[in-house]
């Protein structure tokens, strides 16, 4: 293995391509955001309830339970803020000048798409098109952790095509194929020492891949008034291809052309296997009258998964491998809706998900920490064949620590993080 300060520097950056110990939304770096009526209930009851085409990636075999064809198209907008205090310590006594930056991650938006057909009584197939994985941190360049990272941005689009079958009146069935598309980019600024004169040296790292998975679920209806489900979310593999490119300053390339030489020798094409964690949800919906309905939800994500990321060089570049260390996580909440008129159902919820990571696990590029969720929303049926729904979910999170490098020359990061985050869904639906 090359020992190399500046390659060196990026080698965090280049493993945790599309795993920063992270997130603003869930744990890890998973998006709930999956449609409007999950926002309102604080992501709870979506492997139980099956009353619309979300269950496709909620739960397959509630497709089954569904008493028409749907399509369902869903809108939301994410407006997070991740406030660092602290500083970046170089050695004993020594810190990184600049800012602790402002609110340090972008806000998003984010949509996903459902169909189902029903064949008949017994079968029905369906289609989920979504986001379930994505990122967005944004550092100013003079930011005082400007070595660990400054861009940080992840995206993962999803395709779930799923089948399900009534076994009994009591007893539904779901299952399909899972197809991945990950994305990545990562800027840092690489500490050069005395070299750091000339101007900041910016590395940056870019790749994409594909993976493959599946979803199971089932569903059993104790009586008219309660349903049991479980679903299990297969995990999926992505083979990256990712591009390394640093980029001095003129005035270094200049002076210094055989550190010029040497950065672009380093640079080029490399590959790393990412793998996203399987999850197992069960929940249990309970119709209390004509007009309450109450669910429950309880989630086990296998991010421990994730101890140990590697990135290869395909001509003899930097090979890295750090450790990331995240533990399993668990998710879970209650939420009730109130059927007010005939057309009119208000939702409320709430949830705890925890964080797969810890204060010596927790990291610029995604300063992850557990999060409580509070979500109200309103639904409305102007037709028989139309249903709107509006929801506004807040994540509270605690302080999150942080006592962390990314590699041996960009520091210690040693502070704190306070996160929020505001969720806005808007849903459409119609059956025929």
């Amino acid at each position: 293995m090359k020992h190399f300060p500046t390659a060196a520097a990026f080698g965090t950056a280049a493993t945790l391509v599309f795993f920063p110990p992270c997130a603003a939304f869930a744990s890890g770096i998973a998006l709930r955001e999956t449609d409007a009526t999950s926002v309102a209930s604080a992501y709870v009851g979506g492997v139980s309830r099956a009353t619309d085409a979300s269950t496709v990636l909620l739960n397959p075999a509630g497709m089954s339970l569904l008493e028409y064809s749907e399509i369902e198209g869903n809108a939301f907008y994410i407006g997070p803020s991740a406030r660092f205090s602290g500083q970046n310590y170089l050695g004993q006594g020594t810190t990184t000048s600049g800012t602790s930056g402002n609110k340090n991650i972008s806000a998003g938006a984010t949509a996903a798409g459902y169909g189902v057909w029903k064949i008949n009584d017994r079968w029905a197939v369906g289609y989920a098109g979504t986001t379930p994985w994505g990122l967005r941190m944004n550092y100013p360049e003079n930011w005082v952790g400007r070595y660990q990272s400054l861009v940080t941005s992840i995206t993962g689009y999803e395709l779930d095509l799923a089948v399900s079958y009534k076994v009994t009146p009591r007893l539904v069935l779901g299952v399909g194929p899972r197809f991945g598309f990950l994305q990545g980019r990562f800027t840092e600024t690489a500490n050069l020492g005395a070299l750091n004169a000339y101007g900041p040296t910016n590395a940056s790292l870019a790749g994409n891949g594909f993976g493959f998975g599946y979803s199971a679920g089932a569903i059993y209806r104790l009586d008219n008034k309660t349903q049991i489900g479980v679903t299990y979310r297969s995990r999926m593999s992505f083979p990256v291809a990712t591009k390394l490119k640093f980029a001095p300053p003129l005035s270094l390339a200049a002076a210094q052309p055989q550190v010029n030489g040497l950065l672009a020798a380093e640079s080029g094409h490399s590959k790393m296997q990412v793998t996203l964690p399987d999850s197992v949800s069960v929940g249990v919906t309970r119709k209390l009258s004509s007009r309450w309905t109450l669910m429950l939800q309880g989630e086990w994500t296998h991010w421990s998964l994730l101890q140990g990321l590697n990135a290869i060089s395909d001509h003899n570049g930097l090979n890295t491998s750090i450790p990331v260390g995240w533990h399993n996580s668990w998710f879970g909440g209650v939420s009730a809706s109130y059927r007010i008129l005939r057309q009119v159902t208000l939702r409320s919820g709430f949830s705890y998900d925890q964080s797969p990571s810890g204060t010596e696990s927790r990291f610029t590029r995604a300063p992850d920490a557990s999060r409580y969720t509070l979500g109200f929303g309103a639904e409305y049926s102007p037709v028989r064949q139309l249903t709107m729904e509006l929801s506004f979910a807040h994540l509270f999170f605690p302080a999150g620590h942080i006592n962390s490098s990314s590699s041996a020359t960009a520091g210690q990061i040693v502070g704190v993080y306070n996160n929020h985050a505001n969720v806005v869904g808007f849903g459409i639906r119609s059956h025929f």
